[in-house]
């Protein structure tokens, strides 16, 4: 297991996150004030940094941007997109961390350090990877030429790049397993994924293998099932101590938990909010995670009839439980439920949720902030709201045994394997579930608790992908972009977007960036005619032909999921 003590005093105070902020090139990343040029580059300092900008894009995706209200796991009542109109973000930071890992290739090439080269790989392929993932057809084959005539690299095709990513994944597994104990060291200060243990870097590239062959599942089939099969028979992840989760070391903003209120204002931490559909979902399955997870709600409401109001007021504060008199309320106001809440806000009724104990906000629910919920007493953007739970005090720290950047955990790869199982891919599916609850639990501190939960209705396993991919769905909680990329492969769980948001459906790609539109126009317009135009492409104006959220790259052409 990574530990924060062995981050804090090595080259980790400098590139784990202190730089990361910057969206420098690569020459000015890497330029040294002794003078000491590109060509003599360490590998393990580039890939150092590597490791750590990805660290750190996938734990701010995780937890507290957009992409964690898109599957439903937070909503943010100021400041904060709740409506499904996010276009995305990445695609600068994505290329520049690319040219880091391309230079350290190239010099491991060159100083013949097998171990580094194939971490150069994994690194390149999880980038070019989450690229394709979010945008559809990106710059691949002609992407990291620069220093050829090639200066408008083409925008390869989907398929090419997944297929690409994925025999990388292998070959570097097969560089590292074909060269066991003779691999040049690779300090444990500066691998600050696993320490320097290349069998633990063999697991990760299989279970990357794994993550994508599944990724493909719906589109092609048969090629997934073929690579499926024999990445089962590879070493994989196969605990919680092998996992790629890299703790946050709170040194600096940039490397402290996304969104605390310690590193940043206050309001960084108080907007965040639980969001409702998953603590629906947790309360109905009796989930201990929510206590990890969520704070009880500070004040909670009870709508009562007149003759229980304490001292028959109307609206009263008593022992820390706000009563309201039933028949003060205008005709306007309702009791939230789940299974009318939807249908209520669209005939334009205020809610008012009674939870006792956890109360989150509903998926874009109004079509302003929605620091106002629930009869908030102080309506300020940026203000507390005593009727709405608050993220758990462990998200307001910079540092703590739970706050990690998870990138691909042992709960992640057991859901794979059930979900395999479930195809007729591989072995053991209800196993591999209970092992992906238990691995979660894990996780977060409370796994003696995981086989009583096991029990609970809804919970032990019925054999049904449904199931299946509603706890992974859990699982990834601070793992939004897994859960996305989940989300839109399978249709599940079954999200649907708010009565406010932007469109009736959720979005399925990010929108390329405006630089590539205007300075590479013709590639540019090329990737255009593999989106596959929608009944929701133009349901939102302003974007430039089909180039929306709502246009389906190839990965979802010919696929019913997820919608």
């Amino acid at each position: 297991m990574r530990t924060i003590k062995k981050l804090i005093g090595t080259v980790l105070a400098v590139s784990f996150f202190l730089a990361l902020s910057c969206d420098n090139d690569i020459t000015e990343i890497n330029k040294n004030p002794n003078g000491v040029n590109l060509e003599e580059a360490n590998p393990s300092f580039l890939l150092a940094e590597v490791m750590a900008k990805t660290a750190k894009d996938v734990g701010e995706k995780g937890y507290a941007e957009p992409l964690a209200a898109f599957v439903q796991y937070v909503q943010k009542d100021s400041w904060g997109n709740n409506e499904y109109d996010w276009e995305g973000s990445g695609w600068e930071t994505y290329y520049n961390n690319l040219r880091t890992a391309d230079l350290a290739y190239t010099r491991s090439l060159e100083l013949d350090m097998k171990f580094h080269q194939a971490v150069a790989m994994i690194m390149k392929a999880h980038l070019f990877g989450l690229l394709t993932d979010f945008y559809g057809d990106v710059p691949y084959s002609e992407a990291l030429r620069g220093d050829t005539d090639i200066n408008l690299p083409k925008y390869d095709a989907q398929e090419t790049i997944y297929k690409g990513i994925i025999a990388d994944f292998e070959a570097a597994s097969a560089l590292l397993s074909g060269n066991q104990g003779q691999l040049e060291p690779f300090i444990s200060s500066q691998d600050i994924y696993f320490q320097g243990d290349s069998e633990k870097w063999i697991k990760y590239a299989n279970s990357l293998t794994l993550r994508y062959y599944m990724r493909l599942s719906e589109k092609d089939p048969s090629f997934a099932s073929a690579g499926v099969q024999k990445t089962l028979a590879k070493p994989l992840i196969a605990s919680v101590d092998e996992e790629l989760a890299v703790p946050y070391v709170g040194v600096s903003p940039d490397d402290s938990q996304p969104s605390n209120g310690k590193s940043g204002t206050p309001s960084n931490f108080t907007r965040v909010k639980p969001c409702q559909t998953l603590v629906n979902v947790l309360d109905g399955l009796n989930d201990p995670r929510r206590e990890v997870w969520f704070a009880p709600v500070a004040i909670p409401i009870k709508v009562v009839a007149p003759a229980e109001v304490p001292g028959g007021g109307v609206d009263v504060l008593v022992n820390g439980v706000r009563y309201i008199n039933s028949d003060s309320l205008a005709d306007n106001f309702t009791i939230y439920t789940p299974e009318t809440w939807f249908q209520d806000r669209l005939n334009g009724l205020t809610m008012i949720d009674t939870s006792s104990v956890y109360v989150g906000i509903p998926v874009s629910n109004q079509g302003t902030e929605p620091y106002t919920y629930n009869l908030n007493p102080q309506p300020t953007q940026g203000g507390d709201n005593v009727h709405v739970s608050e993220m758990n005090a462990q998200f307001n720290e910079v540092e703590g045994p739970n706050l990690k950047a998870r990138i691909l955990t042992y709960a992640e790869v057991s859901f794979l394997r059930a979900e395999a199982a479930l195809k007729g891919w591989g072995p053991d599916a209800e196993e591999n579930y209970n092992n992906g609850i238990q691995a979660s639990f894990d996780a977060w501190g409370i796994g003696e608790l995981a086989a009583d939960y096991m029990d609970n209705d809804g919970v032990a396993f019925d054999g049904s992908p449904e199931q299946v991919m509603e706890q992974k769905w859990i699982a990834n909680f601070s793992s939004a972009s897994e859960s996305y990329m989940d989300w839109r492969r399978t249709g599940l769980p079954d999200l649907k977007p708010g009565p406010f948001a932007k469109s009736d459906v959720i979005p399925v790609r990010f929108v390329y960036p405006d630089n590539d539109r205007n300075f590479n126009r013709e590639n540019y317009n090329a990737a255009l005619e593999s989106l596959q135009t929608t009944e929701y492409t133009d349901d939102v104006p302003g974007y430039v032909e089909n180039d929306t959220p709502w246009s389906k790259p190839w990965v979802l052409q010919g696929v019913t999921a997820p919608w």
